[in-house]
Formats: C-alpha cells, structure tokens, sequence
C-alpha cells in the first residue's frame, strides 16, 4: 500500500478529488471544466495522485436495497481474547462473510464492529446464530439494525 506522510496537496487536488467523488466516470474534459484546469493537467495530477496512494481506486458504488438487501446492521463483537488463535480465525473468518460489508478492529470494550447487509430479517437471524455466534471465538455479539442512513460518506477530504 503507497503512503505518503507528508503529502502536499493544493486547492486543485482537492477540487479534483471533490468532483471525483461525486463521479468517477467523468471524462478529462467534463473534469476539467468541474475544476478549471486543462484536461491533460487534469489526467496528470489525477495520475500523480493515484501514484501517491492518495486515491486508492475507482469503484462502483452499489444500491444495497435495489441488490434485494432490505437488512443493514451494525454487529458489535467481542472475542476471547485470551485465545489469540481463535482472534486470528475469527479475523480471517470475517474475510469470507458476503453479509459483511466492512469490520473495524476496536480499541475499547468492543473487539470489533461489522457493518452488515441481508436480504431480510430472516437471512440476518441466520447470519447472527450460524455464522457469527456460532464461532468458538466469539464472546458476545450486539446488533443495531439502521432504521435510516443520514449520511454516508468514506473519502475524508481536508477542508
């Protein structure tokens, strides 16, 4: 993974990443008038700036609910700590989970905090008993179901 610590960006980086993260699939020219630059200038920090790590990729974004997944929850999940194979299998189990969308390994009271999607409350239940709590490493699991997204956003920009 590229990083930079003490990567410089101007105003015009930012004005690229914004209209980028708006759309992708733009073209030179369409960003450029987005942010006026030139489109060759466009192109060139855009590709200076994946060559930095600062964009890591481009993406689709997908409709979860026009997928069929009407379930989004938040699982909050504490392990055996004591245990640091089943950690670790707990950790490399996750990585195969479709239902997971993200896990973040926390610091405090919670191991870890899984962003999760089914199909229905059903599929969800089946999730939570066979994949999840069924796990000799799991210690204790709390769900949130989200009710509404407000906002969602994954690409901090300064400013």
């Amino acid at each position: 993974m590229k990083t930079m610590k003490n990567t410089k960006m101007d105003k015009n980086d930012i004005k690229l990443l914004r209209s980028l993260r708006k759309s992708g699939r733009q073209s030179w020219l369409e960003l450029s008038e987005q942010v006026s630059l030139s489109a060759s200038a466009c192109q060139r920090r855009v590709q200076t700036l994946l060559d930095k790590g600062i964009i890591k990729r481009f993406s689709v974004v997908v409709d979860e609910r026009a997928m069929g997944y009407s379930i989004k929850a938040f699982v909050s999940v504490k392990v055996q700590r004591q245990d640091i194979k089943s950690a670790k299998d707990f950790k490399d189990s996750i990585k195969d989970q479709n239902e997971v969308q993200a896990c973040h390994m926390l610091s405090g009271d919670i191991d870890f905090l899984l962003e999760v999607v089914a199909t229905d409350l059903s599929a969800f239940t089946k999730f939570m008993e066979e994949k999840l709590l069924s796990s000799s490493a799991v210690k204790d699991a709390t769900s949130s179901i989200v009710l509404q997204v407000i906002k969602t956003h994954k690409n901090a920009l300064p400013g």
